[in-house]
């Protein structure tokens, strides 16, 4: 276990009774009774900037009883431990309810990484004795060696790498990314700063370095857990959105015959004969809320709508566009009119 962060860490609170200010419980002291925290108006909160990003897997609450004469139920009974990347939005990690313990550690299976951390006190979370008043000896916050990843790839079915939303950053744990809608699975490629550490895909561990998740529709979770030797578990999260069906199942033409239509087939070539002045194009979707456009020459037109054939080709293409995710395909009927 590393370094105590809180301690003399920049601290705020939010107000204190004269002269237990916030930095008391962050000053190391716990055998002078004068050297604490006091609060009496709760919910009320201490705030700890570390100025830059800290993994933490262990945090402290130390009351004042027991300490110098002070009776045991002087002791803190509901609080929750709190982080921030910014210092305004803020994500509760941990919660204590009910304690008695005058030292009360908590170790955090999965450690988290923030620059800020907040002791948050709700209105029922006071002391034992006085439930309308908080305070606090001494705020510990443990910084552990965390095993990381170095890189983290997603390839689609075909092989191809997903972009990840943001870039990867090892200190970052949520991300998102698109997959067309070919991909009923996707390879995951995780890479951890140690190669001790034990890594699991959805539950499932790695096969020469790599995971293969299936895909749904829509949005799909995967988990990528790395698990330290000392058993500290850091949890990467990425929601892969997979794209709605982009095809089509069929296509009709009025006054032209067609057959043999196939979805995964793009380009057509139709024959209209010479008197034919119009055709109208109904394409079906695979799904039914994807969007269909049918251009020709640039001018877009309604299905079954009628088009007008010059002499010569009429290159007439339809676009599918999926209704989910990212994803599209264009089909192009050329009608031959001779």
């Amino acid at each position: 276990m590393g370094i105590n962060l809180a301690l003399n860490a920049d601290i705020t609170a939010s107000s204190y009774v004269d002269p237990y200010a916030p930095g008391r419980a962050v000053n190391g002291i716990v055998s002078d009774q004068a050297s604490r925290w006091l609060c009496a108006a709760l919910p009320g909160w201490l705030r700890i900037d570390l100025k830059k990003d800290h993994w933490v897997g262990q945090w402290t609450v130390k009351s004042i009883g027991g300490n110098d004469g002070w009776p045991d139920n002087y002791c803190m009974t509901s609080f929750h431990l709190q982080t921030s990347l910014n210092g305004t939005n803020w994500t509760t990690v941990d919660t204590v309810t009910g304690n008695t313990n005058n030292i009360c550690t908590r170790v955090l299976t999965n450690p988290v990484n923030a620059r800020y951390f907040r002791i948050y006190i709700p209105g029922d979370g006071g002391l034992q004795a006085n439930k309308s008043a908080a305070s606090v000896m001494e705020l510990e916050l443990i910084e552990t060696d965390v095993v990381v990843l170095t890189s983290l790839e997603i390839k689609d079915k075909e092989e191809n790498a997903a972009a990840l939303t943001p870039s990867f950053q090892s200190n970052t744990m949520s991300y998102t990314t698109k997959i067309g809608y070919d991909s009923d699975r996707i390879t995951v490629i995780p890479v951890p700063s140690k190669t001790t550490a034990a890594i699991t895909v959805n539950g499932q561990a790695l096969t020469e370095g790599k995971a293969s998740v299936d895909m749904i529709n829509g949005s799909n979770r995967v988990e990528i857990k790395v698990t330290s030797a000392d058993g500290y578990t850091v949890t990467y999260v990425v929601t892969v959105i997979r794209a709605s069906s982009p095809y089509l199942t069929s296509v009709k033409f009025t006054g032209i015959r067609f057959s043999g239509f196939v979805k995964t087939t793009y380009n057509y070539n139709l024959s209209a004969g010479s008197t034919l002045a119009t055709t109208a194009v109904t394409p079906t979707a695979e799904d039914p809320e994807a969007a269909v456009v049918i251009t020709l020459n640039g001018v877009v037109y309604n299905s079954g709508q009628s088009i007008p054939l010059s002499n010569g080709m009429n290159p007439i293409n339809v676009v599918v566009t999926s209704k989910t995710g990212v994803d599209s395909r264009t089909y192009v009927f050329n009608v031959n009119k001779n």
